[in-house]
């Protein structure tokens, strides 16, 4: 590597010539590839837009200009170039740089993004900001061909082609999303006779229309920069990229490397797109395969994400009955309910941070009409160290809004079994089944549980109880230790699977006779699951004094589950020393008997 990259700055880049960026390229490639393979990252999306980044920054000004990453996680390049190298050690650690675009850490990225889709839209309001200021600053959005199927990719286009807003599209098409992509946008974009079609239906739109047949050859990419860059219309630029680019492994890889865990870079060992190990998402999937094998109607749908819920095997066995619908998840839902009114079986296999995409489609389409659609939500909960939008900490909230919504989150992998095999043998109305990120702990809990429908009970106390739901049972069962030791105090540990119908009885005959109730759970407590506690207990008159913990109106930060649980005070330390805190009493229920006598006087 030939070149001082703690140089590199849009200024800089301005200065070289198109041979000089050539090898400035090489030289980030390289940089890439060594850094990356160490922290894991995001390696296939950037490898693929090196050229790309360089010709963008040697063009326009930034930060004067706005540069969107749609996503955000294709701007690694665009955070070597201002300034940000010496932050890429940092990658996947607690408090490091983030795998995404994001204005925390520059005034260069202008938007925070993770989710797809959105920067045609916010580009055209950035551009619009500038048209009435008359100011001659651009807005570039840099959007993949997968990303483009979004339907508000498709609004923003759609407004922007009628306009005359200084902005740029630079569509980058590497014709993957994660996995390939699919569909009409597919179409349009590959063949020989790839930039006829596409010239035809982005100029028939009403916008300009340019083309890079070679995303990796800068002499054409600066040029095409520099003629939209002079455009007053609104300009889109087609460039064809190769996802992965320079990375050997990269090549027989079915996500081209898309992201990866810390791999060996020649031989590609280690690669590996999500946690490892035994999860919940690959329990269900293998009893969903052995359920597609033996019932016809059973179909699962993906909206580009079919390794995180461990399809891919399965799209290959059932390719019928297996569909990946591209990053479109109002249009999975939606089809899901089609299928559903027609005796089909469908399952949508989603992550639940992109699952409230699909929001109106779940209350207007599924809930509504109350048909038997079956959402399987993987991710619920704290989710690693993609975004804090990519934590499922919010789905419990929102779902358990939705008449006729059903709401489990099963125990262990046998549940996880026994629930598919049942739910596919009669669904019944719209059920979510919600599990975590994280691998299997061994033992898995049912084999310390009693059983008690859906409650299960970890030993039992006199004193106090803790309700919690499965993703947090590990986490309870440590709380009761502590708090035996820090307090003296019994407290038994109650694990809730059914979250909607909510087990009320069973609850009830637990909590009427303790001293003290404690919730514990991984999701923002407003609307949770520890609301769910409250509610019951104030509709049924119940006067246990209650402590509610979970993630208080806030975004959290990406990190393990061990981080991410001290950044929110669910860590066991911090939630044994606001028990002792609040609750110094040796007994509550006399000590809150005055405000609970003037209560019932009023």
């Amino acid at each position: 590597m030939n070149s001082d990259l703690h140089q590199l700055s849009p200024d800089y880049l301005k200065k070289l010539s198109v041979d000089e960026l050539t090898a400035l390229a090489a030289d980030i490639r390289q940089y890439l590839i060594g850094a990356i393979s160490t922290t894991g990252g995001h390696i296939g999306a950037n490898l693929g837009v090196v050229e790309l980044t360089l010709a963008v920054h040697a063009v326009f000004d930034s930060p004067q200009d706005a540069i969107i990453f749609d996503t955000g996680h294709q701007g690694y390049i665009h955070k070597l170039i201002t300034g940000r190298q010496e932050h890429f050690s940092t990658l996947n650690t607690w408090g490091g740089m983030s795998r995404f675009v994001s204005r925390h850490e520059s005034e260069h990225d202008t938007i925070d993004a993770s989710h797809a889709g959105t920067s045609i839209s916010i580009a055209s309001g950035m551009a619009w900001s500038f048209k009435v200021s008359a100011s001659p600053q651009k807005v570039v959005a840099i959007i993949g061909d997968g990303s483009m199927v979004e339907g508000m990719a498709f609004e923003g286009l759609n407004f922007v082609a009628g306009s005359e807003l200084p902005l740029v599209i630079v569509l980058n098409d590497n014709e993957m999303a994660i996995a390939p992509n699919i569909g009409g946008i597919r179409n349009l974009t590959t063949g020989q006779d790839w930039q006829e079609k596409s010239r035809a239906f982005f100029e028939g739109l009403g916008l300009s229309y340019l083309a890079v047949e070679d995303g990796h050859d800068l002499a054409s990419l600066v040029s095409a920069m520099r003629e939209a860059h002079q455009s007053s219309h609104p300009v889109l630029v087609h460039v064809k990229t190769e996802k992965g680019r320079g990375l050997s492994c990269a090549d027989g890889h079915p996500y081209k490397m898309h992201f990866s865990m810390p791999f060996d870079p020649v031989t590609g060992k280690g690669a590996n797109p999500t946690v490892a190990g035994k999860t919940m998402a690959l329990v269900a999937a293998q009893e969903l395969e052995e359920i597609l094998q033996e019932d016809p109607d059973v179909v699962l749908i993906t909206p580009a994400t079919p390794y995180a819920s461990y399809l891919d095997r399965l799209i290959s066995r059932f390719p019928d009955r297996v569909i990946d619908v591209g990053m479109a998840e109002q249009q999975a839902v939606g089809m899901a309910v089609g299928m559903a009114l027609r005796g089909k079986k469908p399952v949508v296999c989603i992550q639940t941070t992109f699952m409230q995409r699909a929001y109106d489609q779940l209350l207007h389409d599924v809930c509504y009409m109350d048909v038997p659609v079956t959402i399987l939500g993987v991710r619920s909960g704290f989710s690693g160290y993609d975004s804090p939008t990519h934590h499922g900490i919010f789905d419990i909230p929102y779902l358990r809004s939705f008449p006729n919504m059903q709401i489990i989150y099963p125990t262990d992998s046998h549940d996880m079994r026994a629930l598919l095999r049942r739910r596919m043998a009669s669904p019944n109305g719209p059920m979510t089944i919600l599990h975590p990120y994280e691998p299997i702990e061994e033992p898995e809990l049912r084999s310390e549980l009693e059983e008690c429908e859906d409650v299960y009970l970890v030993e039992h106390g006199k004193d106090g109880l803790i309700l919690t739901l499965p993703n947090r049972s590990k986490a309870a069962i440590e709380l009761q230790a502590a708090l035996k030791v820090e307090t003296g105090l019994s407290y038994g540990v109650a694990v809730i699977r059914q979250i909607k119908p909510f087990p009320v009885q069973q609850v009830l005959d637990l909590c009427q006779t303790l001293e003290r109730v404690i919730t514990l759970e991984e999701s923002a407590l407003a609307g949770g699951f520890g609301s769910l506690i409250a509610e019951t207990f104030a509709d049924f008159g119940v006067q246990v004094p209650l402590m509610r913990f979970g993630v208080n109106d806030q975004f959290v930060a990406p990190g393990t589950k061990e981080e991410c649980s001290r950044d929110t005070g669910l860590d066991t330390q911090s939630i044994v020393q606001t028990v002792v805190k609040k609750w110094a009493a040796p007994s509550l229920r006399a000590a809150l008997a005055p405000t609970q006598a003037l209560a019932k006087a009023c």
